[in-house]
């Protein structure tokens, strides 16, 4: 664990500290933009607005994030004392908040430019795990997202100063945010795979919101901060958690967005043959 990525002085400002959070979702951010851009010049479709994209994404992100944070996991803390709001570097982020912001932005954006969502968001969804990845791993160096207690061999254990210590202490503990990496570079390939066998515009953006959905639904059921909302454990042993809702929301719209545009790309060429 590394919270604290880089520290130096700078004359007149003294000492600053680098996060690795904020470094790595910066990093992230960045690569992702890149592919992105790379995608949309490989369909033929504006670069800049692949640029627009990743503008767009980081500045929804950070609103969306700290939203969902402040409704879902604290909102006592934040009432007693709103000016925390505005602490950024305290922490308090919340990626789900970052992915929903970002995808009702850019909803807003392609309908204003007059553009084709479906093939803008498909270059979209390639970079999309690139994202994840380096969110998961700014979680691990700091501790969030940590997982239960579990006898498995392969666990982590975090030092003091981390989240997941102040919470579980020195427990071997699900490595909640590998399996998250793990996750999204398989998905980045799987995608990739899928993009020079794609059938329709649009579908690309269905198969990530189907395994992003289902891939997390399942790795949320050992994560051990409980802290982000947990909901129906009278029906499930562990719980459902707010995560797991919006990943059953993802799924849904995933099958039907695929159905949908589907439709429309086998219509339109009904249409262009006569």
């Amino acid at each position: 664990m590394k919270p604290i990525l880089f520290t130096f002085a700078l004359p007149w400002l003294g000492t600053i500290h680098i996060s690795s959070f904020f470094f790595t979702i910066f990093a992230g951010a960045m690569l992702a933009t890149l592919w992105v851009v790379r995608s949309c010049r490989s369909r033929g479709l504006s670069p800049v607005v692949g640029i627009d994209m990743g503008i767009i994404a980081m500045l929804a992100s950070v609103v969306g994030s700290r939203v969902f944070h402040i409704i879902f996991e604290y909102p006592g803390y934040y009432w007693e004392h709103p000016w925390r709001v505005f602490d950024f570097l305290s922490g308090g982020f919340v990626s789900l908040g970052a992915f929903v912001c970002t995808v009702v932005a850019w909803v807003y954006y392609f309908k204003w430019k007059g553009l084709s969502a479906a093939e803008y968001f498909d270059c979209g969804a390639r970079g999309c795990p690139i994202i994840d990845f380096f969110v998961r791993l700014g979680c691990l160096l700091i501790g969030c997202c940590y997982g239960r207690v579990t006898e498995c061999p392969l666990h982590l254990r975090f030092p003091p100063g981390s989240t997941a210590f102040y919470f579980m202490k020195d427990a071997p503990l699900h490595a909640t945010q590998v399996y998250f990496m793990i996750n999204a570079v398989i998905m980045w390939l799987g995608i990739h795979w899928w993009a020079k066998r794609r059938q329709f515009p649009g579908q690309l953006t269905a198969l990530f919101l189907i395994w992003y959905g289902a891939s997390r639904f399942l790795i949320e059921f050992l994560r051990g901060d409980r802290d982000r909302g947990m909901y129906l454990e009278w029906l499930v042993p562990t719980g459902i958690s707010t995560g797991q809702f919006f990943m059953l929301l993802s799924m849904g719209a995933g099958f039907v967005l695929w159905r949908h545009w589907r439709r429309a790309h086998t219509a339109g060429g009904r249409d262009a043959a006569r």
